[in-house]
């Protein structure tokens, strides 16, 4: 069996091992009739699916909105009118398209492993393991939000960009500028991660014979996924110019998710616990569905910061402007409350890092203490991951400038759990080739298994030997050589 054809089994092997703990899981929860939240983007579906257009009531008054990216209220639309507005059908039809795309994410990253580090196989078997059995990405999959798909999307880009055939075939490109233009239409923030990838993809494959010509296929190759990625972006972005007359980057919520996380009251995040949140966090039977259906409960009873900090009299001043104007018109109380408070800013800024990278304490889900457990160790495989892989930084500057980046916007302007979730695969993938060198090591000490044997066929195949100058072959009996055909030196 070759190399190629082993891969692709494993391959398969390894999606089969991250679909199926996932349609578990939605399996259960769907039989104890959970039904699943689906937040303002399910909001937003039931309006396109009944022919109302993208739109949403937002800060006091309703109409066309650039709240969300149009992919996922999109395609939670097309299932609400296969399977019914707002049904359970519809909602759990998409759970288990998450769950596929969670398999294409385990395979990504195992892909991912392998094109970095090609000497050490095992880095991306190990990263891939990792994502296809981690239990918060297990669990992501039940919820209805774009996280799934973000973090599918990103590992998709990276795959295309590192792919060493990419450097013969152009399409790998073309891909890459759809998979990033789909990523920022699904989640602006990551936008930082697009220009990483565009120069990765630039300086891995447009190195050439001279200084001028590899210059030339850097630039073209970068300005073929930028150009792509545009492409992708432009008719969202025409149709913000065109619902509010201005220019919009996909969504028009930056400042009022600014102004959420940096408040007078606000702790650092969209949301304020609750007593009630608690409480309800703990009214379980102690199996699996009835837990994941209290931490949904107990996540839902806590409070936004727009139901504590917003008055009746603001919701009135808002809601006579336009929706950028009202995010804009927060984003300003979140800066002048930041100019009057620097040492506010500056606790909620190190607050966030640590909500961000542990748990985030207002959300009531991140205090279970399965969650907690996986976090902490996550974080601590991750941190040793990355002294022992500093050493690999030429290959790993792209996943290490993008976890920063991501890590320092959400530490500056507002966190929760769901943010880190994208780029946790980076880590697997650090980690991993940070041990793959003693795994591998160890595995080739180990005695190989019989199928793993190299396949001797029946008729020995021929070989040539050389002879000394002047030498003669010898002859048996029958007047035949029992060599080879042979050949002399020289």
């Amino acid at each position: 069996m070759t190399l190629a054809r082993r891969r692709s089994i494993g391959l398969l092997a390894l999606a089969v091992l991250a679909l199926a703990p996932r349609l578990v899981l939605v399996g259960l929860l769907a039989h104890a009739g959970h039904v699943p939240y689906a937040y303002e983007h399910g909001v937003i579906a039931e309006n396109l699916a009944t022919g109302r257009g993208f739109v949403i009531e937002f800060l006091g008054s309703e109409g066309p909105t650039s709240q969300q990216g149009p992919l996922y209220p999109a395609a939670l639309a097309i299932f609400y009118r296969l399977f019914g507005v707002g049904s359970n059908a519809a909602l759990v039809t998409m759970q288990l398209v998450q769950c596929l795309a969670a398999s294409v994410t385990a395979v990504c990253v195992a892909l991912l492993g392998w094109s970095w580090f090609p000497r050490y196989p095992i880095a991306g078997w190990l990263a891939g393991l990792v994502a296809a059995l981690h239990p918060t990405h297990i669990y992501a999959v039940t919820h209805i939000q774009v996280v799934v798909w973000v973090t599918m999307l990103l590992a998709v880009m990276l795959v295309l960009v590192s792919a060493p055939a990419a450097r013969h075939r152009i399409v790998y490109g073309i891909g890459a500028g759809l998979a990033a233009g789909a990523l920022v239409l699904c989640e602006p923030i990551l936008a930082l991660a697009v220009p990483p990838a565009v120069l990765l993809y630039g300086l891995r494959h447009g190195n050439g014979d001279h200084v001028i010509q590899s210059l030339l296929r850097v630039v073209f190759r970068a300005a073929l996924v930028g150009g792509v990625c545009a492409a992708v972006l432009a008719p969202w972005i025409g149709r913000n110019w065109h619902v509010h007359r201005e220019l919009v980057f996909v969504k028009s919520t930056f400042g009022y998710a600014f102004w959420q996380g940096n408040n007078p009251l606000s702790q650092g995040t969209d949301k304020i616990p609750t007593r009630e949140a608690l409480a309800d966090r703990r009214a379980h039977d102690g199996t699996v569905a009835q837990r994941l259906a209290a931490l949904q409960e107990s996540r839902l009873a806590a409070h936004y910061i727009d139901d504590v900090a917003l008055t009746s009299a603001d919701y009135t001043q808002l809601s006579v402007l336009g929706e950028p104007a009202r995010s804009r018109e927060l984003g300003r109380r979140a800066r002048q409350f930041i100019t009057d408070n620097p040492s506010a800013y500056v606790r909620l800024c190190l607050q966030r890092l640590r909500y961000f990278l542990l748990f985030d304490q207002t959300n009531p889900k991140a205090a279970d203490p399965i969650y907690k457990a996986m976090t902490v160790s996550w974080l601590i495989v991750a941190s040793v991951g990355l002294l022992a892989s500093l050493r690999h930084w030429r290959v790993l500057w792209p996943a290490f400038v993008i976890f920063a980046a991501v890590t320092l916007f959400h530490t500056l302007t507002i966190t929760s759990v769901r943010f880190r979730l994208p780029i946790e695969p980076l880590s697997f993938v650090w980690t991993a080739a940070a041990f793959a060198p003693a795994l591998q090591h160890v595995i080739a000490a180990l005695p190989a298994p019989r199928w793993a044997a190299p396949r001797r066929d029946a008729t020995p195949q021929p070989q040539l030997h050389t002879l000394p100058d002047g030498a003669a072959p010898a002859i048996s009996p029958a007047g035949e050589s029992p060599y080879p055909p042979l050949r002399k030196a020289g």
